[in-house]
């Protein structure tokens, strides 16, 4: 093929996946399991418990599931049909809790928070079993030099419109009275969403050169994957310092509803946190992209301990709302990092038709990890929330220790993928 046609191919693939991205990101902001949904789901009632469940949805759904569908993924030729049919479990639930939230909001406040979980659980778990196939797509087509900057321009695109959405939420925080600010939001957010079915339809995917089938039974393989992180040591380092990262990012999601009590303020100070995250975007994403390609995607996982660190020592101790916002700003931070390298690392440790299964192995540690932040909700729920942003510190000392040791991958064994160009 001439060298102008796969230029061609890889400009227009880079633009397509950047607008799928940005579109996705974009559509998460009126959605965010950070910001958003907890303030929903306090205002009509949920207890700190049920609040903890989010990040456990969130991990469980997103993590847990790769490992079982990374054998079925090896053995398509064509990732893009399958992303595509997954893709829709990812967004319309949405757009059912949102409507469930317009015709039941007022009288059945405990229906509406069932179906705002279930729509994070389905979502979440979609997603996990579409992460594996989409990240092999995007490795056999943008090169390893410029995926840093793919997932950089991924999230900087979406956070530049996230100003005028914190804008826009909170004009309707402010007009729209409850119930019905909160699901006009997700059906904004749902709006954007779907912009996914062009940009992802137009993309240009090679068949994969190397496919893999298997008979071997699945918990024979299941038993298997244990030798995998003890032969590479480092990504068995990796994988123990990435579920204490995924622990400490609990926090997060409890930040917003923090201010929210702490400070006594109105529910569309949702917006400003939202504005807050998103210059933190803006500001970090083209600095992180750089980083990934030149460093490396561990050194912004060693920058992502350290926020996280700042942001529950903020939550802790800051005796200022100014100061406390700095909890929001350190938060976004890790979620900009997470975006830009927590995937985009993984394939790195392996040989391109592995990158399935080794980002399954990751998901399955950290989807089991992830199931004690039910204890810790209970706990939160007696002791407050202070509970969750000491485990919180204490896990992210551990991950950014951990991930001291291990070597970035690049640097004893550069990752071949034949379809990169």
């Amino acid at each position: 093929m001439p060298d102008s046609t796969l230029h061609n191919k890889l400009g227009k693939n880079f633009f397509l996946n950047a607008l799928d991205g940005i579109s996705f990101l974009t559509g998460m902001i009126f959605l965010s399991p950070e910001s958003v949904l907890p303030v929903y789901i306090e205002r009509l009632g949920g207890s700190p418990f049920i609040l903890s469940l989010i990040p456990v949805l969130r991990n469980i759904g997103v993590f847990f599931p790769s490992i079982f569908v990374a054998r079925y993924i090896q053995t398509l030729r064509y990732k893009k049909p399958y992303i595509l049919i997954t893709g829709a479990f990812q967004r319309v639930p949405w757009l059912l809790a949102a409507l469930s939230g317009l015709a039941f909001g007022a009288e059945y406040p405990g229906f509406v928070i069932f179906s705002l979980m279930l729509a994070l659980f389905i979502t979440q778990g979609t997603t996990g079993i579409a992460v594996p196939a989409f990240f092999d797509l995007t490795a056999k087509t943008i090169p390893i030099n410029l995926r840093g900057r793919l997932f950089a321009v991924r999230n900087l695109g979406s956070y530049l419109i996230g100003l005028a959405c914190g804008g826009i939420i909170i004009r309707i925080m402010n007009t729209v009275p409850f119930p019905d600010n909160f699901p006009l939001l997700m059906i904004i957010g749902f709006s954007f969403l779907m912009i996914y079915l062009p940009s992802l339809g137009f993309y240009s995917e090679p068949p994969s050169r190397r496919i893999r089938f298997s008979t071997e039974p699945l918990g024979s393989f299941l038993r298997g994957l244990r030798q995998i992180p003890r032969e590479n040591r480092d990504f068995g380092r990796y994988i123990l310092g990435r579920v204490f990262y995924t622990l400490a990012f609990t926090s997060y999601s409890y930040f917003a509803v923090h201010l929210v009590r702490r400070f006594s303020l109105h529910e569309s100070e949702v917006g400003l946190f939202t504005m807050i995250t998103a210059a933190t975007f803006i500001v970090a994403n083209p600095l992180l992209g750089e980083l990934a390609d030149r460093k490396g995607h561990l050194f912004n996982h060693l920058i992502g301990a350290l926020s996280l660190i700042i942001g529950n020592l903020a939550a802790l101790f800051a005796g200022s709302y100014s100061l406390a916002l700095i909890s929001i700003a350190a938060g976004a931070l890790t979620l900009c990092i997470n975006n830009v390298s927590q995937f985009a690392i993984v394939i790195e440790f392996g040989q391109d038709f592995e990158i399935p299964v080794y980002i399954g192995i990751v998901g399955l540690a950290v989807g089991i990890s992830s199931l004690s932040i039910i204890f810790l909700g209970y706990l939160s729920s007696i002791f407050g929330l202070g509970v969750i942003f000491w485990f919180s510190l204490g896990a992210s000392v551990l991950s950014l220790g951990i991930f001291t040791t291990v070597t970035e991958p690049r640097k004893h064994r550069p990752p071949t993928v034949v379809d990169a160009r």
